[in-house]
């Protein structure tokens, strides 16, 4: 399989999982979807990096910008799940105001993250972002790279 095809492929099954969790995510966004989706990101990042020599710039730019945001948001919330979790397996009783505190701040969190979540599936990553990520002609050649 020639390289080109291979990021190709590679890259829209990377999409489909991002795409996936990312609608899991904003449909519930407990622990398990936000870890999930935080490793979705990381591996559809991972492999923008990797091709990125075979893809458009500033569609790589625009799809990064977008990840960047919910992975932030993800970030806090995820941050506040383990903590809350440790927290407890330390002994600390549920009804401890630092964990109401701290699951008050996941809520606020939670509703960022599916503002963010919103806002990137507005980008139309399962049609847009899927011609974006087809290999472009390699620079200077008529044909695509491979």
């Amino acid at each position: 399989m020639p390289p080109a095809r291979f990021a190709e492929v590679s890259l829209a099954a990377r999409l489909n999982k991002l795409v996936e969790q990312a609608q899991r995510c904003f449909a519930s966004p407990d622990p398990d979807a936000v870890h999930d989706l935080r490793v979705a990101i990381r591996r559809f990042s991972q492999a923008l990096r990797i091709f990125k020599t075979l893809l458009d710039a500033k569609a790589v730019k625009q799809m990064r910008r977008a990840l960047k945001r919910v992975m932030d948001a993800a970030a806090v919330v995820r941050d506040l799940d383990v903590g809350i979790e440790r927290l407890i397996a330390e002994g600390v009783p549920e009804e401890h105001a630092l964990l109401e505190e701290m699951r008050s701040e996941r809520r606020r969190g939670g509703m960022a993250l599916s503002g963010w979540l919103l806002l990137m599936q507005s980008q139309e990553p399962e049609s847009a972002w899927r011609t974006w990520i087809e290999a472009r002609p390699a620079k200077g050649t008529g044909a695509r790279a491979s």
